[in-house]
């Protein structure tokens, strides 16, 4: 990967969409944007993280109880469209590639894009190279399934640093796993006082490759 190619960690907060023709096509609005922008040597260079007003549903109560997100909260906030142009701005016209931990939030974010602006090209670079780094961790760990980042964070002795299910707590959490896969002493370090068992018949190690995502 060339210098200056930005790595842009980032989670979503989301809200159900409840109306059926429209949950068809779109199961959820987002309603945070938290992201952090590393450097080459992953240090944190600059942070984005605002609120949008969802335009088909109310927050539910459960999403509330979760994020700490209320309706008061999102009533002065800018919507999809105007939010996420503020990120692009912040994104900057370096190359980048985005990263969270799992695809959930690439789904909820395409999905949403497809949806509220489907002519609108400049929103293309989030159709191209998107990360998945709970399924880099997994393979890295040699787990079968899934796991959730503060419990991906236990396994490393990493303590949460924030408000878990804040967007912007959460970015940066996942960059500190990030951090922690890149380095291959202290990941070896981990594996060899580990009780784990991991999956070891490919001998490749692993990488922070890229996925291709095709827009529809």
């Amino acid at each position: 990967m060339p210098k200056n190619h930005s790595k842009i960690i980032l989670d979503l907060e989301f809200n159900p969409v409840r109306v059926p023709e429209i949950r068809e096509k779109m199961r959820h609005e987002i309603i945070e944007i938290g992201a952090v922008k590393l450097d080459d040597d992953l240090r944190e260079i600059s942070s984005f993280d605002e609120y949008i007003k969802p335009e088909f549903n109310t927050v539910e109560d459960k999403i509330s109880s979760l994020t700490g997100i209320t309706n008061d909260r999102l009533m002065p906030c800018g919507g999809f469209d105007e939010v996420m142009h503020s990120f692009m701005d912040w994104i900057g016209d370096e190359p980048c590639s985005f990263y969270s931990w799992s695809l959930t939030d690439m789904n909820v974010m395409l999905d949403e894009i497809d949806y509220k602006c489907p002519e609108d090209e400049s929103y293309d670079m989030f159709f191209v190279r998107w990360i998945d780094l709970q399924r880099i961790y997994q393979r890295q760990m040699g787990f079968f399934k899934s796991m959730g980042l503060t419990n991906a964070l236990g396994t490393l002795n990493i303590y949460f640093d924030g408000t878990e299910h804040g967007a912007l707590a959460d970015a940066r959490n996942t960059a500190e796993i990030m951090r922690y896969m890149s380095d291959g002493e202290k990941m070896q370090a981990f594996r060899s006082r580990s009780h784990v068992t991991y999956n070891t018949s490919d001998s490749s190690g692993f990488s922070l490759g890229n996925i291709t995502i095709k827009r529809k």
